[in-house]
C-alpha cells in the first residue's frame, strides 16, 4: 500500500485490543538467531538444507521436505558466523563463514604495515558430506591459509562428480593474482587450473561445466577496465573495456539460455540499472529486461545451471521476473497464496518440480515454503521468527512526504498494534550505506520498535539506491546535508499531519544511519530529544583517511569514499564542518552510542572519538562496547544487547514503557 502523509486514514485493522502491545515478543525474539536463516533446496528436491538455531546458536540443519523433519544437523566452529548454505553435490552441503582477527594472529611480518586495520575480517567456504558427517574448510594456499581471503566456491560442476572450482589467490609468488583451481570436495586436495588470467582480474564467470568463459579486470590506478572471453581452448580475448571514476565494469552475471553474456549495467540514459545481452562475438549488447522507472537490483542465476534465467527490482516490496515460462507462472501464481504479502522463489530442484519459496504475511518475519508445480500445493517448512509470528507486532505501509526544495521522498512508515496513530512518539530510523535503501520487507529493528508502541519513519533520502542514478548522485557530498534534511523533513510532515509528537522524537541508526543520529543531535538537536548511533562515523575526514589507508589511495573503495564524502583536501572545511565529533558543544540532547568491538567497516575509534568529545564538552552520553562483534551486529548476544540499551534509553527519553524481560 502506498500513500501520502497527508490525509493518512486510521484504518479498522489498526485499532487491535491494546493487548497486543502487551503481549509482545521479548528481545531474544527479535535479535536472536532466526530458526531459519539462508537456505537451498537440493539438486532431487527431497532435502532442504538451511542455516538455523539450535539452542540460540548457528547450526546447519537439512530437513527431509516430504517428512517436514530435519534429519541432520551440524554446528560449524563457533567462534565463526556462518553466513550463507548451499548444495556443492548431491550430498555435500557448502557453506560460507566468517571470522574477524588481529592482523598479528593471521598475517606473516612482512604482509603487515604501520598503521593498518586492527581488525581483519576472512571469509571461508567449507564443506559437510551429509553422508560421513565430515566437514572441511576448502583453502588454496597450505599453510599460507591467510592468503584464501576473498576465495570463494563454485559448485556444483556438470560432469565433475565430487568436484568444484574455487577462486582464490595465487600462489606465495604472485599472491596478488587471483586464478582458478579445481577442488575435491572429499579431501580438500586442489590443483590450479590452466586459465590465463591478469594481474588487475577481480571476476571469473564459469559455465555449467566449470569452464571460464568470461573474466574482469579493472586497473586501481588507471580505473579503467576490461572483460575478456574464453574460447573452448581457454585462450582469452579481448571483448569489452572503459573507464569510469572508480574503475568499476559493466557487471558480468552469467550466460543467457541462448549463450550471451548478461550484465547489469545502467541504460543509455545513465538513469536506471537494466539487464543486457551481449554478444560475445561483436561485444554488440541489447536491453534483454528492464522496469521502466525502477532500478534491477540483481540476476537471477539457476543454481544448477549457472544461467541467468531472471531478474529482481524493489518497487515498494521485492519483486521477480523470470525468462523461464514455468518459472515466471509459478511466481505470478504465489499471489494467491500470499495476498497480504511479499513472496519470492529461492531456488529450486534440478528438474524444477519443487521450488522453494521465502513469503511474509505482514510482519511476521517470513516463513519458508515448499511449491509442488505439478499440483501448485503449498506446504510450510517454518517460520523464520516464529515467536514474532505468534504474536503480530505492528504494520507496515509504503508512503511519501515533501521535502523542502518540493521533490516527494519515498519512506516507509511501522506503526504498532492497538494504539491510534497520534501524537505518537516517534523513532525517526536511517538506513546505512548510504548508498542502500528500505523497502516493505520483515526489518528486525522497526518491527522491534513498533512492538514496544513507537511509529517508525524509514525514509529513502536522496542518495539511496534503487531510485536510479540521479537520486543516489544527488547525496554525494551531501553527508549532513540534503540526504540529512531529506530525514528531517519525512519527521516534520508526520508532526504536522498530527501522527508524531514533535517533542517525542528519537533519531536512531547504524553505520551511515548512525553519522545521521549524531548529526541530527548536533546540526539540529532542537528537533529531537535523543540520539542514538551504532557503529557510526563521528570525523568523516578520519575515516576517509582510514579507508585510503586500509584499501589504497587509488583504489576503487578510496574513489567511492572520496565521491560520497568528499576530497580530504579540497573539501577539507565543509568536513570539519559536518563532522559531529567537532560539533560536541552543539550537542543539547542525551546520546547512546554502541559500538562493535570487531567492526572493520567502521572502527570503534569513530564512537570513542564522539563519546571523549561529548563528555569534555560537558553533554549526557553513555558508550555501550559491544564486545567480540561487527559491524553488522553479527553475533545474537550482542544484538540482544543492542536492542535492549535502545529500548530502556527510548523509554527513559520518549517515554514509551520498557517492556518487561
Amino acid at each position: 500500500m502506498r500513500m501520502s502523509v497527508f490525509g493518512f486514514a486510521v484504518a479498522a485493522a489498526l485499532l487491535f485490543s491494546a493487548s497486543a502491545y502487551a503481549q509482545a515478543p521479548l528481545v531474544e525474539a527479535f535479535g536472536g538467531v532466526p530458526a531459519l536463516g539462508d537456505a537451498a533446496i537440493s539438486a532431487d528436491g527431497t532435502r532442504v538444507v538451511t542455516a538455523a538455531s539450535r539452542d540460540g546458536r548457528p547450526a546447519i540443519v537439512v530437513y527431509d521436505v516430504d517428512q517436514g523433519q530435519p534429519i541432520y544437523a551440524a554446528s560449524p566452529d563457533q567462534n565463526n558466523e556462518l553466513r550463507s548454505v548451499g548444495w556443492a553435490d548431491d550430498n555435500i552441503i557448502s557453506f560460507r563463514s566468517t571470522r574477524t582477527f588481529r592482523p598479528g594472529e593471521v598475517l606473516p611480518e612482512n604482509f603487515r604495515f604501520q598503521g593498518g586495520p586492527r581488525r581483519i575480517t576472512f571469509a571461508r567456504d567449507s564443506v559437510i558430506d551429509i553422508t560421513t558427517g565430515r566437514m572441511r574448510a576448502l583453502v588454496t594456499g597450505g599453510e599460507t591459509a591467510w592468503a584464501d581471503q576473498g576465495s570463494y566456491l563454485v559448485a556444483p560442476i556438470e560432469g565433475d562428480s565430487g568436484f568444484g572450482r574455487m577462486v582464490g589467490r595465487a600462489p606465495i609468488i604472485e599472491a596478488q593474482r587471483r586464478v582458478v583451481y579445481r577442488v575435491n570436495l572429499t579431501n580438500g586436495e586442489t590443483r590450479q587450473a590452466l586459465v590465463r588470467a591478469g594481474e588487475d582480474t577481480i571476476h571469473y564467470l564459469f559455465d555449467a561445466r566449470g569452464d571460464v568463459i568470461a573474466r574482469t579486470d579493472s586497473d586501481e590506478q588507471t580505473n579503467r577496465w576490461r572483460i575478456f572471453v574464453y574460447d573452448a581452448n581457454g585462450q582469452d580475448r579481448l571483448l569489452l573495456e572503459g573507464e569510469n571514476a572508480t574503475g568499476s565494469p559493466i557487471h558480468i552475471v552469467g550466460a543467457l539460455a541462448d549463450g550471451r553474456l548478461a550484465a547489469m549495467d545502467e541504460d543509455a540514459d545513465d538513469q536506471f540499472y537494466v539487464m543486457y545481452a551481449i554478444d560475445r562475438i561483436t561485444g554488440a549488447r541489447e536491453v534483454v529486461f528492464s522496469r521502466p522507472g525502477y532500478e534491477l537490483s540483481e540476476a537471477i542465476i539457476d543454481p544448477w545451471s549457472r544461467q541467468v534465467v531472471g531478474a529482481e527490482w524493489t518497487e515498494t516490496e521485492g519483486l521477480q521476473h523470470f525468462f523461464d515460462p514455468a518459472l515466471q507462472a509459478a511466481y505470478q501464481g504465489l499471489g494467491q497464496h500470499f495476498p497480504n504479502g511479499g513472496a519470492k522463489i529461492m531456488s529450486w530442484s534440478r528438474d524444477r518440480g519443487r521450488l522453494l519459496i521465502l513469503a511474509e504475511n505482514g510482519l511476521d518475519g517470513g516463513a519458508y515454503y515448499i511449491l509442488t508445480t505439478a499440483a501448485n500445493a503449498l506446504r510450510r517448512l517454518g517460520f523464520r521468527y516464529p515467536a514474532i509470528a505468534a504474536s503480530p507486532a505492528g504494520t507496515r505501509q509504503s508512503i511519501t512526504f515533501r521535502a523542502r526544495d518540493g521533490v516527494r521522498v519515498p519512506a516507509y512508515l511501522t506503526l504498532p498494534l492497538g494504539i491510534e496513530p497520534r501524537n505518537m512518539p516517534l523513532v525517526v530510523l536511517v538506513h546505512g550505506g548510504p548508498s542502500g535503501r528500505d523497502d516493505m520487507n520483515f526489518d528486525y529493528w522497526s518491527t522491534f520498535l513498533a512492538s514496544r508502541g513507537y511509529a517508525v519513519l524509514q525514509s529513502n533520502f536522496r542518495g539511496s539506491s534503487g531510485y536510479g542514478s540521479a537520486w543516489e548522485r544527488a547525496g554525494h557530498g551531501e553527508w549532513g546535508g540534503l540526504m540529512q534534511t531529506d530525514v528531517e523533513d519525512g519527521a516534520a510532515a508526520l508532526v504536522r499531519s498530527g501522527m508524531a509528537d514533535a517533542s517525542r522524537m528519537c533519531i536512531v541508526g547504524a553505520s551511515y544511519g548512525g553519522y545521521a543520529a549524531l548529526a541530527g543531535a548536533a546540526l539540529t538537536p532542537e528537533r529531537y530529544r535523543c540520539a542514538v548511533s551504532v557503529a557510526g562515523v563521528s570525523d568523516l575526514n578520519e575515516f576517509i583517511r582510514q579507508r585510503q589507508r586500509e584499501a589504497g589511495a587509488q583504489s576503487a573503495t578510496a574513489d567511492y569514499w572520496r565521491i560520497s564524502i568528499g576530497d580530504r583536501e579540497e573539501d577539507a572545511q565543509r568536513l570539519r564542518e559536518r563532522s559531529p565529533a567537532n560539533l560536541a558543544d552543539r550537542v543539547r540532547i542525551p546520546i547512546l552510542l554502541m559500538h562493535g568491538s570487531d567492526d572493520t567497516v567502521v572502527p570503534i575509534l569513530q564512537s570513542r572519538r564522539m563519546e571523549a568529545r561529548l563528555r569534555d564538552a560537558g553533554k549526557e552520553v553513555r558508550f555501550v562496547e559491544l564486545r567480540g562483534d561487527d559491524h553488522w551486529l553479527s553475533d545474537a548476544a550482542t544484538r540482544i544487547q543492542m536492542l535492549r540499551e535502545l529500548e530502556a534509553f527510548l523509554a527513559q527519553h520518549l517515554g514509551a514503557p520498557a517492556v518487561a524481560q
